[in-house]
């Protein structure tokens, strides 16, 4: 009862508290707009579940399974709230409200995401006082807290958050195993890599966690090579037994698991084409992890390393999955912010054992001040990016385009939207989304019938990217509105050599037209992409 009370409890409770507002303050940015496509697909994925009712979401690409039975449940208490509050009479209500405004649903989706984001810090903060001491945990919960990269893919709806979640649950279960070496403990182990590889693919790489506890049993000879083998066979089997147990669709829909899978696994995509692995690693260095943990937080890694050496199990259960992780983003074909994520946690913990490394070359007197320093060094700059942040998610581009439209664009229109526009549903307009091999469909008939991911899916194929670059060339001719509010089109103009055709088919469309609108993101002020509208004239 007394360490509960201590001041290290009650500055980590201070923290959480925190890190928690910076999350739910801008939690609602965009909507009823969805400025994150994916987040649509999960949620499909969830109502198809419980439309069935199924355990088969019906998309299988990261996979995810596990965020979409978290949503499936989040809607069966949104609904279960609402129809006790009166404000649906019937599931059939339900959804259409959902889908005339998914807000219904995609805010409390992001909040549980949320919740999963502030679990990753206080498992992390958990870990850091079993590896090293309460400063350094103190230290890496401060950083993921005020973490700008952190803190963004806490409010979207995507399996990253929930599959660092069951990392770091992973890597708790293998210190148990190294400490006490019990089958329980294995169990558990295979049990949050199963559920990590459900959530995401990449996270198998957990069980390197498991590979680390044993080596260091074998190291301090508390288990013969036999056994150490034997019982990683076993956790292998395991894993797999409970992947199948909480994905069993991944064996019995296989077919759409390897359609799946080919869609995600393209050379190249819009905004996110990778270099060689060098290129990566910089890519990475510079932007998400010096974004993530700040200049300071990124200089103390090298130090942290020197402290990991000094810790032989933070060392062996630690390194092979931050090296791990490191090198398999480096050798993607693409890159992305939110794959650097579990990078980012066990970054966090180890700037926080730089910290103390640095701390105790100090005098024991001046140790608690050098420790208050630390933060007021790293904090503020982590601040000031997630203040700029939140202005510009709260502002987003596609946002003012919905504003400029509702001003200028006439009653009877026929629009045509690139993104989930939800805020212009009840606009006196029709409303056409170009969606692949289906051309451009009628979006709110699409709507009206309450569509699950399936034919969407279908229409796409293969494709990255749903837009009207990709639309099939032999749909083009009939897709004729008064106003297009496009949203990749400068994009691929940026990115004319990678995606010729794409570009090709946006310069044609807007030559049958004049831009009327071009809404610029600002640093720190306005985020988004460009959007461009453009009007065209009425056909007779």
């Amino acid at each position: 009862m007394q360490a509960t009370r201590s001041p290290w409890f009650w500055t980590f409770t201070a923290i959480l508290a925190a890190a928690l507002y910076l999350r739910l303050a801008s939690i609602h940015f965009g909507l009823p707009a969805l400025n994150d496509p994916d987040e649509l697909m999960f949620e499909l994925g969830a109502v198809k579940m419980l439309r069935g009712p199924t355990l088969n979401p019906g998309w299988f690409g990261h996979p995810a399974t596990t965020t979409m039975y978290v949503l499936a449940l989040v809607d069966i208490l949104v609904f279960g709230t609402g129809y006790l509050a009166g404000w649906w009479p019937s599931v059939g209500q339900f959804g259409e409200v959902i889908y005339a405004d998914p807000t219904w649903v995609i805010l409390p989706g992001r909040i549980a995401m949320t919740l999963f984001a502030i679990a990753t810090i206080v498992l992390a903060w958990r870990l850091a006082i079993r590896l090293f001491d309460r400063r350094a945990a103190l230290i890496a919960a401060a950083i993921l807290a005020a973490s700008p990269v952190h803190i963004t893919w806490s409010q979207i709806i995507r399996s990253d958050m929930m599959a660092c979640v069951f990392l770091l649950l992973c890597l708790h279960a293998a210190l148990d195993i190294a400490e006490r070496n019990r089958w329980r403990d294995h169990v558990l182990a295979s049990l949050w890599i199963g559920a990590a590889i459900a959530t995401k693919w990449p996270f198998a790489l957990s069980a390197l966690a498991v590979g680390g506890a044993t080596a260091m049993l074998l190291i301090e000879r508390r288990t013969t090579l036999r056994q150490a083998l034997l019982r990683l066979v076993a956790v292998g089997a395991m894993s797999l037994a409970f992947l199948f147990l909480i994905s069993p669709y991944l064996l019995l829909d296989y077919p759409t698991v390897v359609r799946n899978l080919t869609g995600e696994g393209q050379a190249q995509h819009l905004g996110s084409t990778g270099g060689t692995a060098w290129q990566n690693a910089g890519w990475y260095i510079c932007g998400p992890l010096s974004s993530g943990l700040g200049i300071v937080g990124l200089a103390l890694l090298p130090v942290g390393f020197i402290a990991l050496f000094r810790h032989r199990r933070a060392l062996l259960l630690i390194a092979p999955i931050a090296v791990s992780f490191f090198l398999l983003l480096c050798l993607q074909s693409m890159v992305w912010e939110r794959w650097a994520l579990p990078l980012l946690l066990l970054c966090a913990i180890i700037a926080g054992a730089g910290v103390c490394w640095l701390v105790d070359r100090t005098p024991p007197r001046q140790r608690f001040i050098a420790l208050l320093l630390s933060l007021a060094v790293l904090l503020p700059p982590l601040l000031l990016r997630t203040q700029a942040d939140a202005r510009e998610r709260m502002n987003d581009t596609r946002q003012i385009a919905a504003q400029w439209a509702r001003r200028h664009i006439p009653a009877g229109s026929t629009v045509l939207v690139e993104h989930f526009a939800f805020d212009l549903l009840p606009q006196p307009w029709h409303f056409i989304f170009p969606i692949g091999d289906a051309g451009c469909i009628d979006a709110v008939g699409l709507l009206h019938g309450k569509t699950s991911y399936a034919p969407i899916d279908q229409a796409r194929g293969t494709r990255a990217n749903v837009d009207y670059g990709t639309m099939a060339p032999a749909r083009r001719a009939n897709c004729r509105p008064d106003y297009a509010i496009l949203t990749q089109y400068d994009r691929y103009r940026r990115e004319a050599r990678a995606f010729p055709a794409e570009y090709a088919a946006y310069r044609e469309l807007i030559a049958r037209g004049r831009i009327v609108a071009s809404i610029a993101p600002q640093r720190g002020a306005v985020g988004g992409r460009m959007v461009t509208i453009v009007a065209f004239p009425k056909t007779k």
